[in-house]
């Protein structure tokens, strides 16, 4: 038994997770919509819409309210008075919320503001222009160890997860001796947002426990201190996921969509557009949490101080009251409303930009090296992630290719 660990509270939080997944399936055979998107579907879209045709938002039998109405979230994101979590830092009380569920710590919009001049500097205009070469040697790097090899592939551990774990260790100042451990912690941690929401096995809850502690020790080792430290934690844990599954959502898109691929091959500078049309398509970031600081009336409906909203952002760039064709990944789109994701959270100003950047220049390169890749079968999810999306394996052919 390791060190420190004790049995008791492993056999309670474990019962708890248990508890909280065996409810949530439960209420979802019942026909909830929301407790189905928590148990998780390879196509969580049609759920969306079921929950859009419920209102502009309604109470779940989970306990907490949702919401998929583009107006009533952008109303909410503007909100001071709907926070991560409630004033004392613990989540509503009608809700059982997972481990995890009392917050981020660092992920409040006034604690965006406190830690400014330590992200800032880190993904400011003249520092991404600088990082794109970067982004651009460590996407070629990968392309060529894998070149000659094996054409049937997995995109995401072959391409989208060592790039970006590459690239945000790189604008993070990660020592490179130290990246094969940081890509690690990174991949360990991921499951973390899913946690705010969806009740996660005792094992990987106490994994995701070690990789943000590791990835606090290693930051602190590399001479990171204080808010410095901090901020690199959080990004490392948000711009990650949101990098790789940003260019896995892409390709899959575009491998997808007749001509789609051949279309970027012929002019990677489409690169731009297609990250801006996975993001309202089939973002790497589903949904946002919030909860009611003060009672507040939303849509007409009176919410309780500690009220638990869940908003799914990704619903937002299926409306067709805002896009036309919502169901066709477009790169010819113009002049329609900014995707949602992105536009809250832990997901805002620190993370957007870095994930942008580099999913931009991933799919570019990547564009321009493989114009033959081709899809070999279909994409495998991770259960009990209503937050980050994005494929687990996706089976290629041509990443091999020269």
């Amino acid at each position: 038994m390791p060190e420190g660990a004790n049995p008791a509270a492993d056999y309670e939080l474990g019962l708890r997770l248990l508890n909280a997944r065996a409810m949530q399936r439960v209420l979802g055979s019942m026909g909830d919509p929301y407790a189905l998107v928590l148990r998780g579907a390879d196509d969580p879209y049609p759920l969306y819409a079921a929950i859009r045709e419920r209102g502009p938002i309604h109470r779940s039998t989970t306990g907490s309210w949702v919401t998929a109405d583009p107006g009533v979230i952008a109303e909410v994101l503007a909100d001071p008075r709907w926070r991560m979590s409630g004033p004392d830092g613990s989540p509503a009380a009608e809700q059982p919320l997972p481990f995890y569920g009392y917050g981020t710590p660092g992920a409040e919009a006034d604690e965006h503001t406190r830690l400014r001049p330590h992200w800032q500097p880190l993904v400011d205009p003249e520092a991404l222009a600088a990082h794109r070469k970067t982004v651009e040697r460590e996407c070629l790097a990968r392309l060529d160890r894998i070149a000659g090899g094996d054409l049937g592939a997995d995109l995401m551990a072959g391409y989208a997860w060592p790039v970006a774990t590459a690239a945000t260790g790189a604008l993070l100042g990660v020592p490179a001796e130290a990246l094969p451990r940081y890509a690690e912690l990174c991949a360990d941690a991921e499951a973390l947002q899913d946690s705010l929401l969806a009740a996660q096995p005792l094992a990987l809850v106490r994994r995701i426990e070690d990789a943000v502690a590791g990835l606090d020790e290693l930051f602190g080792a590399a001479g990171a201190e204080g808010s410095d430290r901090a901020v690199r934690v959080l990004l490392s844990v948000a711009a990650v996921p949101a990098t790789a599954h940003l260019v896995g959502n892409a390709v899959h898109a575009l491998l997808a969509e007749p001509g789609g691929w051949a279309a970027l091959s012929r002019d990677p500078d489409l690169a731009e557009a297609a990250v801006a049309e996975t993001l309202r398509y089939d973002p790497p970031v589903q949904a946002e949490i919030r909860v009611a600081a003060a009672p507040v009336e939303l849509a007409g409906t009176e919410l309780p101080a500690g009220g638990h909203l869940v908003m799914i952002t990704a619903a937002a760039g299926r409306d067709e009251t805002r896009h036309p064709e919502p169901g066709r990944f477009r790169l010819d789109r113009r002049a329609e409303p900014e995707p949602l994701t992105f536009a809250g959270g832990l997901h805002h100003l620190p993370v957007a930009p870095a994930a942008r950047t580099q999913a931009e220049v991933a799919l570019r390169i990547l564009a321009e090296a493989r114009p033959n890749l081709r899809p070999s079968g279909p994409p495998v999810y991770r259960r009990r992630a209503p937050v980050v999306r994005g494929p687990v394996e996706l089976p290629v052919l041509g990443l091999g290719e020269s």
